[in-house]
């Protein structure tokens, strides 16, 4: 099963590698983008939308990894661990009162 597996998506990366070079091939007309006085230097569409593609891939996979769910995690860990020592505090504090300081 996993032969057939690394087969598959060997087939699959080099199918997606064919598809890019095809796609840079036919789309190499050089762009220009420009954000108010910034410019960028022509370069051709494929690229931009193969680097789009690409980071919104890297994206995709950092989110699918948890990373921020991990600080979530550790965040609530950090708060619910300060609730446990004043509860602890709490406890010790009424142990060293005796039940005779409490009638009063």
């Amino acid at each position: 099963m996993r032969q057939i597996a690394r087969l598959l998506s060997g087939f699959f990366l080099i199918l997606m590698f064919v598809i890019s070079a095809a796609f840079s091939y036919f789309n190499s007309t050089p762009v220009i983008i420009k954000f108010a006085n910034w410019q960028l230097p022509p370069v051709p569409v494929s690229v931009w939308i193969i680097g789009a593609f690409v980071t919104g891939g890297m994206l995709g996979l950092l989110l699918g990894l948890g990373i921020f769910r991990n600080l979530k995690s550790r965040s609530e860990i950090r708060r619910l661990r300060r609730l446990l020592d004043q509860a602890e505090q709490e406890v010790q504090q009424l142990r060293r009162t005796s039940i005779k300081d409490l009638r009063k």
